[in-house]
C-alpha cells in the first residue's frame, strides 16, 4: 500500500478504538448513574439509553464515529486493494496449492446473501477483491483495534479465535467441518489446535475462499475450501466428528440458522460435536451493553443482529436432534459465547 493509504486506514482503527474505549466507556458510566435499575427487554433497554443518554456527548460522538468508521471502511479499503491488484492477483496465483479449492459458481446464493454485512458495497462478492480488503485492510487495520461490535478496544480478535478453538470437548479430531469460514481466520486456529484433522471449510464468497486458499497454502495448511450455503452443503452426511461455526449465526434470519442446524446434524457422525462461537445473548449483558450489540441491527449492516442475539437456541437444537447443550463465555466477558451439543450415539 501508498504511505497515504495506510495512514487512512489506521486513522481509522485508532478512531475506533478511541470511540469505543473512551467515549463509550464514558457514556456508560452515565447511563449507569443515570438509571440505577434498567429494564430488561431489549427494546425497552433501547429506549432507556436513549432518554438517559439525549444530551450525552460521548453517546452522540461514539455513535457518529463508530457509523462513520463502518461507512469509510470500504472507501479506503477497496481502492487500496485495487491499486495493489496485480500484485494481490500475482501473489494468489503463485501459491503452491495446499489442500484444494471448489468453487460452484453455478450455486444458488440464499436471499439473505444480498444484504450487504457490514455495509460492504455490493456484499460480500462486491468487488473481485474483497477477500484480500478484508482480510489484509479491514480486519488488520480497522476491527484489529478493537472497539466495535463485541469486540472491545483492548482486545485481539485473533487471539479470540485461537481461545475459541481450544474450546471444543476433545483433545484431537479426525474430521472437522468448518460453516462460514470467510477468509480462514478460525480455519487457521482449528489447524493449529487439531494439526492432525482433515478440515473443510464452507463458505459461500468466492472471493474469501480464494484469498484463504492461497493464505493456507502460503502456510503450508491444507484445508479443502468449499464454495455452497452452510444449510445446504451437499457434502457427504455422517462423517465429522466436529462441526463448528465463528460468527456465522447472526448473519442469517432465524430459520436459516435452524436449517443450518438441521445441516450440521446431519453432517456430523454419531456421537460428534457441534460447537458454534457467537455473541452471547442480550439476556447475559448488562443493559448499556446489550443496547450497544443491539445498535449493530439498524447502524452497521447487521440486519440478522437481534433476531441471532434473542432467539432460542437451546430449543432450537433440540429441534435439529441434538443433546447435552451447554453455553459458556470464552472469556470473563463473555465474548466469544460458546455453545457447546452432541448428536447422540444412536
Amino acid at each position: 500500500m501508498t504511505q497515504a493509504s495506510r495512514a487512512g486506514l489506521e486513522f481509522l482503527g485508532a478512531t475506533q478504538s478511541y470511540a469505543g474505549g473512551v467515549l463509550q466507556t464514558r457514556a456508560a458510566s452515565e447511563y449507569r448513574a443515570a438509571e440505577p435499575q434498567p429494564p430488561v427487554a431489549i427494546l425497552e433497554r433501547k429506549a432507556s439509553v436513549e432518554h438517559h443518554l439525549a444530551d450525552s456527548a460521548a453517546w452522540a460522538f461514539d455513535r457518529f464515529l463508530t457509523r462513520w468508521v463502518a461507512e469509510e471502511a470500504y472507501v479506503r479499503a477497496l481502492p487500496a486493494a485495487e491499486a495493489a491488484r496485480d500484485h494481490i492477483i500475482s501473489w494468489v496465483g503463485s501459491r503452491e496449492p495446499a489442500g484444494s479449492l471448489t468453487l460452484n459458481p453455478q450455486f444458488e446464493a440464499p436471499e439473505y446473501w444480498e444484504n450487504g454485512f457490514h455495509l460492504a458495497p455490493g456484499g460480500w462478492d462486491g468487488h473481485e477483491l474483497m477477500g484480500p480488503a478484508i482480510h489484509e485492510l479491514v480486519f488488520g487495520y480497522i476491527l484489529r483495534p478493537g472497539g466495535v461490535g463485541a469486540v472491545r478496544h483492548d482486545e485481539n480478535l485473533n487471539d479470540q479465535r485461537h481461545v475459541s478453538a481450544r474450546c471444543a470437548p476433545r483433545e484431537s479430531y479426525e474430521r472437522i467441518i468448518e460453516l462460514g469460514a470467510g477468509t480462514g481466520r478460525f480455519t487457521a486456529a482449528l489447524s493449529r489446535t487439531y494439526p492432525e484433522a482433515k478440515i473443510t471449510a464452507v463458505e459461500l464468497s468466492a472471493s474469501s475462499l480464494k484469498y484463504a486458499h492461497a493464505l493456507a497454502s502460503e502456510a503450508g495448511t491444507a484445508v479443502d475450501w468449499y464454495q455452497a450455503p452452510a444449510e445446504d452443503t451437499r457434502l457427504e452426511g455422517g462423517t465429522a466428528d466436529l462441526v463448528t461455526a465463528y460468527t456465522l449465526m447472526h448473519e442469517v434470519p432465524t430459520e436459516s440458522n435452524q436449517e443450518i442446524l438441521h445441516e450440521a446434524f446431519r453432517l456430523l457422525a454419531p456421537g460428534g460435536d457441534l460447537m458454534i462461537c457467537e455473541v452471547a445473548p442480550y439476556e447475559e449483558h448488562d443493559a448499556f451493553r446489550a443496547v450497544i450489540l443491539d445498535w449493530e441491527t439498524e447502524n452497521r449492516g447487521e440486519p440478522y443482529w437481534r433476531d441471532a442475539l434473542t432467539m432460542d437456541l437451546p430449543g432450537m437444537l433440540r429441534t435439529a436432534g441434538f443433546t447435552d447443550t451447554r453455553s459458556f463465555g470464552a472469556s470473563e466477558r463473555k465474548y466469544p459465547w460458546i455453545t457447546l451439543a452432541s448428536k447422540p450415539l444412536d
